[in-house]
């Protein structure tokens, strides 16, 4: 007698180009896609969301010091702008701010919804970060992601009570 089993691997592909025309943006969903982070990307794709650098203070000055934002055009068009200035950041950072804009569906966040796309970024981080090589300690952005794992691990709600503290935040959050 003959047995035969079939293993069926669900696989999901994505059409990264139609994420970014950017080649850095490109490769950190690459390092999404690799890791295993389906859900970032099917968040991505459910929401048509177009990802790109951007000087974020032509949207206001107040917005130049932020990583990156989702942001909805005129058109109803669904869009993560990151801060041109993390353009050399290393693509698994940028891969973590990914996930984090991700989560936000809102128009506007709530604490707890921008507790977990904080949340988000620094698991992601706890998976990517020994990918990055030490010449980019000093990067910003690696240096939030590295803040930010050291709350998540800490505990005790660091990262709820750090949003809650946050001036931009007490007047951004949706109550």
């Amino acid at each position: 007698m003959f047995i035969l089993f079939l293993s069926i691997n669900t696989s999901y592909a994505y059409d990264l180009n139609k994420m970014s025309d950017n080649s850095k943006i490109i490769s950190a969903l690459k390092v999404l896609e690799e890791n295993n982070q389906t859900d970032v990307l099917t968040r991505l794709n459910k929401h048509k969301i177009k990802i790109m650098f951007y000087d974020l203070s032509m949207i206001s000055y107040t917005y130049s010091k932020h990583y990156a934002v989702a942001s909805t055009d005129e058109y109803g068009d669904n869009y993560i702008l990151i801060n041109t200035n993390l353009s050399s950041s290393p693509k698994e950072a940028l891969a973590c701010l990914i996930a984090h804009e991700s989560v936000h569906e809102l128009a506007q966040a709530t604490h707890e919804e921008e507790v977990r796309a904080t949340t988000t970024e620094a698991k992601t981080w706890m998976l990517l970060k020994d990918k990055v090589s030490e010449k980019y300690e000093n990067d910003i952005l690696v240096k939030r992601l590295n803040n930010l794992l050291a709350m998540h691990e800490t505990g005790n709600n660091l990262i709820s009570k750090a949003i809650s503290n946050n001036a931009f935040y007490q007047k951004q959050l949706a109550k």
